[in-house]
């Protein structure tokens, strides 16, 4: 008996082992209320009302990455003027056009009826010769049929001969785009956004932020809600599942070093301490008292902006500016496989509240670099509760346990028969062992996605398995443990 407690101890100071545990015996019907509330949240948020940039970046366009063009904003920035038409295109809007992203996001059908060519605010940012390159209907008709008021292009000429002239490389002049009537230029609020180049594909001078054309160019696109291109998947197993135990004020420092349990972070700042900052403090829904379980007592400081990103985009984007909160991945829910980042934010300490978060970002392959992916940079506040006083249930993310701190580098007595690959399956059971429970979730190891920087903030995460068939919990053995109660301020 004494084998088998050190051996289940060992295995949960390393995060190994998988227990299948129906959570609050809801756990099933709670994640389906959860992703419930997330296509809600999904389904009514759009890049218009969506939160500003927290930070401030600029970017400059790199010859290897042609997709997205030179961008800059100021932090505060509303998002659809900070989002270049280009990203938003691989996130899905390169299928609309004008007049259906308008009528979609419920506009008027009739909107550009009577309109001048102002109402296309691309035209005023593209080079005229895009324009023409997305729109071959109007290569062949006559410039002064089209732009009576273009003094400087020959009206006897053609809209394709002016394309390709110097005129083709500036855009429309402001005085043409207010004068001209959009009926003036057939077909064109039907084009797709993704016919532009510098939208939907690599634009003419990626170098020059003065073709960058932004989401707020682009009518109709910043009011589509974001359930038209955000994909909720099955949840793979390996997740984590935790419950928000504790709002904790004005920190004087967490961090791993100190021996708090800061879990989240970024790919590229794992376990991001922080300094006089808040932070939650979240459980297992599994032996929620036992200090042997390494998910107990997780931090996740509050309010840091952290590096994050993944292959050469991911770098580009850092020294741009571009962050991410600290948290876990969820990569269940995101544009196409890209997945995304859960997050606390606006943490109420009187009222013992914090406000989950997820943010997105944008991925794709590209041949010789292989993956890459910007940080998480969109945010989405969710409506799901996060009180402290309801213990309630996060939605099942990515983490990596902080090593138990009775354990930081456990010896292995010879033990005998212990299982090489331990998991409910391959421990017996015997009469110690309390009754069948229900498979749903588990404690599972597994890796922390994102990364933990200098001003970022992040969630813990309890194990989601798939399950499996039905299993024992083996009773918990309690030891002295030298932690400070988990309920005793830190800092």
């Amino acid at each position: 008996m004494i084998y088998r407690h050190l051996f289940l101890a060992i295995l949960f100071s390393l995060g190994c082992l998988s227990l299948p545990v129906r959570a609050e015996n809801s756990d099933t019907k709670l994640s389906d209320e959860q992703l419930t509330a997330v296509k809600k949240a999904l389904s009514q948020a759009t890049f218009a009302n969506s939160p500003p940039t927290t930070t401030s970046a600029t970017y400059v366009a790199d010859l290897r990455i042609p997709q997205i063009p030179s961008f800059s904003y100021a932090a505060g920035t509303p998002l659809p003027k900070a989002v270049p038409g280009a990203m938003a295109s691989m996130m899905g809007t390169s299928k609309y056009s004008p007049q259906s992203a308008t009528t979609d996001a419920g506009g008027d059908p009739n909107a550009f009826a009577n309109t001048k060519l102002t109402a296309l605010p691309l035209f005023g940012k593209l080079p005229f010769a895009s324009v023409v390159t997305a729109n071959p209907q109007l290569a062949k008709l006559k410039v002064g049929d089209v732009f009576p008021s273009w003094g400087a292009a020959d009206p006897n000429k053609s809209v394709a001969d002016v394309a390709n002239s110097p005129l083709g490389k500036t855009p429309l002049p402001p005085e043409v785009l207010a004068s001209t009537p959009t009926s003036n230029l057939p077909g064109v609020t039907d084009t797709p956004y993704g016919d532009y180049p510098g939208i939907g594909k690599p634009p003419l001078d990626v170098a020059n932020p003065g073709e960058t054309v932004y989401v707020a160019d682009m009518p109709g696109v910043s009011k589509l809600s974001f359930d038209k291109f955000i994909k909720i998947g099955s949840i793979p197993p390996g997740l984590t599942l935790l419950k928000f135990d504790l709002l904790h004020s004005g920190q004087k420092e967490l961090s791993v070093a100190n021996g708090d349990k800061v879990a989240a972070g970024s790919n590229k700042e794992p376990n991001a301490p922080c300094k006089n900052c808040d932070a939650v403090e979240l459980l297992s829904p599994i032996a929620s008292d036992s200090n042997l379980n390494p998910y107990n007592g997780t931090i996740s400081p509050i309010g840091l902006r952290l590096k994050g990103g993944e292959g050469l985009l991911g770098d580009l984007f850092t020294a741009a500016g571009v962050r991410e909160d600290s948290g876990f991945e969820v990569p269940y829910i995101g544009f196409g496989d890209c997945g995304s980042k859960w997050s606390a934010r606006s943490p109420n300490v009187k009222a013992g509240t914090v406000q989950q978060t997820l943010s997105f970002r944008y991925c794709y392959t590209l041949p010789f670099l292989g993956f890459q992916a910007t940080p998480y940079f969109l945010a989405l506040p969710l409506p799901l509760p996060a009180n402290e006083k309801q213990a309630n249930l996060l939605l099942p993310m990515k983490i990596k346990p902080v090593a138990n701190k009775l354990f930081p580098s456990p010896t292995i007595p010879s033990v005998p028969s212990i299982p090489s690959t331990p998991s409910i399956a391959s421990v017996s059971t015997s009469p110690s062992i309390s009754p069948t429970i229900p498979s749903a979730v588990g404690i599972d190891k597994v890796a922390l996605f994102g990364s933990a920087t200098k001003n970022s903030y992040s969630p813990t995460l309890n194990v989601y398995s798939d399950g499996g068939a039905s299993a024992k919990l083996p009773a918990i053995v309690r030891v002295a443990s030298p932690l400070v109660n988990r309920h005793e301020k830190f800092g």
